[in-house]
């Protein structure tokens, strides 16, 4: 049965601990496919696919996932390896397109490959190393604030540097062209061997500080293939792994705190506002029917507890979804946990505790705009959800206490 897009009921994602899962797979307790529960509870509009190639929008963009794995999930090791990967294989295919044959691009790094291979001890820390400490800040620079969008204009992710022009004459202009691919292959391969020893020591290397959860023979394998080639294609099995972790775990976990825009502490005060309304609405009906006296007062009374139950529902069913139902009517949103790292935390952590809880409260906290318009519309549909529902319910209330023997015209008339 087709429904309108707005009538499609939002259910948040449910959590995953993102090591159990992955050492459930690893251990082989569950399969590495995905297992297909709940691919609806994620948008269409905010699925990890959209989020890295940078199509989405503050708070959904590539750099708050970033903050969320560094501060919330603390795993963000799996989103640079994946975000460096990604660069390097279409640096890699791009060397290819220019030059045609794999073997004369994987040769020059195989001299390389022999004078770095002794140096891959991981008692090597990667803050003492200038090449892992300079592939790091590449990385970090892909996903910085640099490459968030403006607005709702996304600029794209993984946007590497054209090569430089070079004027030419009409003699020496195809000799001029080889030398300069020359020397330019040659640089290619030593700074791309380079990263790569400084990618396997920080993320590869067992005991590493940024070590990704992946099988034994998967890292072992890739190891041993990459002491002698640099094609991408030895990592593809450990992205594959690693992307399959950011799809069914970190990015479910980040959606389902992302859409959210209210603080716990607001949360909790809407939901109680919704739950004292609700019950406010019984209350009104009960009094209206007993006092003073059953069969006092008309049926039509029951209508005054309908908008008290409509406003009281509301607010439950949007603080079941994580959402604040008045910010959801102007589109705006609190501060998320991880945005709270960026500015003003070391206040926030000198206040008492009871201060600090009022701080985050909606009254009282800074109110940001929902700049992703996808996530703006997602919003929407919740409100006219629970508003809808919040009507339904209440005509269902209504429905039930009309019809009882408590009123004037339901009292059978004396003999």
């Amino acid at each position: 049965m087709w429904l309108p897009g707005w009538l499609d009921w939002y259910k948040k994602p449910e959590y995953r601990d993102i090591k159990e899962y992955s050492n459930a797979i690893i251990s082989g307790k569950r399969p590495a496919s995905p297992d297909g529960r709940g691919r609806a509870s994620v948008p269409a509009r905010l699925r990890l696919e959209r989020v890295l190639d940078n199509k989405t929008c503050s708070p959904m963009s590539l750099y708050d996932f970033y903050m969320y794995l560094k501060y919330i999930e603390f795993s963000p090791e799996n989103l640079e390896f994946f975000v460096w990967f990604k660069s390097y294989e279409d640096q890699y295919k791009r060397a290819l397109a220019g030059h045609g044959d794999a073997h004369s691009i994987n040769s020059a790094t195989e001299s390389t490959a022999s004078l770095t291979k002794n140096n891959d001890s991981p008692s090597d820390a990667y803050s003492t190393d200038p090449e892992i400490a300079e592939t790091l800040a590449r990385i970090t620079e892909m996903i910085s604030t640099q490459a968030m969008c403006e607005g709702d204009v996304c600029k794209p992710t993984f946007d590497l540097p054209k090569a430089p022009k070079i004027k030419k004459s009409a003699d020496n202009a195809s000799k001029l062209n080889r030398a300069v691919s020359t020397l330019n292959l040659i640089d290619a391969n030593e700074g791309r061997r380079a990263e790569l020893n400084a990618v396997i020591k920080t993320f590869l290397q067992p005991g590493s500080e940024k070590e990704l959860n992946i099988p034994a023979p998967m890292r072992d394998t890739a190891l041993e293939a990459l002491s002698h080639s640099s094609d991408p294609a030895h990592l593809k099995p450990i992205a594959d792994h690693v992307y399959l972790l950011l799809r069914n775990c970190s990015h479910r976990n980040f959606v389902r705190l992302g859409v959210s825009n209210g603080t716990f502490e607001t949360l909790c005060v809407a939901t109680a506002l919704g739950i004292a309304l609700t019950i406010a609405g019984v209350l009104c009906v009960l009094l209206r029917a007993f006092t003073p006296h059953i069969g006092a007062h008309s049926r039509f009374d029951v209508f005054a507890a309908w908008p008290m139950w409509w406003l009281g529902l509301s607010l439950i069913l949007s603080g079941m979804r994580g959402s604040c139902f008045f910010l959801l009517l102007f589109t705006r949103r609190q501060p998320l946990p991880w945005e709270r790292f960026d500015d003003s935390a070391s206040m926030i952590s000198q206040r008492s505790g009871i201060v600090r809880a009022l701080s985050r409260l909606m009254i009282f906290d800074r109110k940001l705009r929902v700049k992703d318009a996808h996530l703006r519309r997602l919003q929407h549909r919740i409100v006219m959800q629970s508003l809808l529902f919040g009507a339904f319910f209440s005509c269902v209330g209504v429905c039930i206490f009309i019809f009882l023997p408590i009123w004037k015209e339901t009292r059978p008339l004396n003999n």
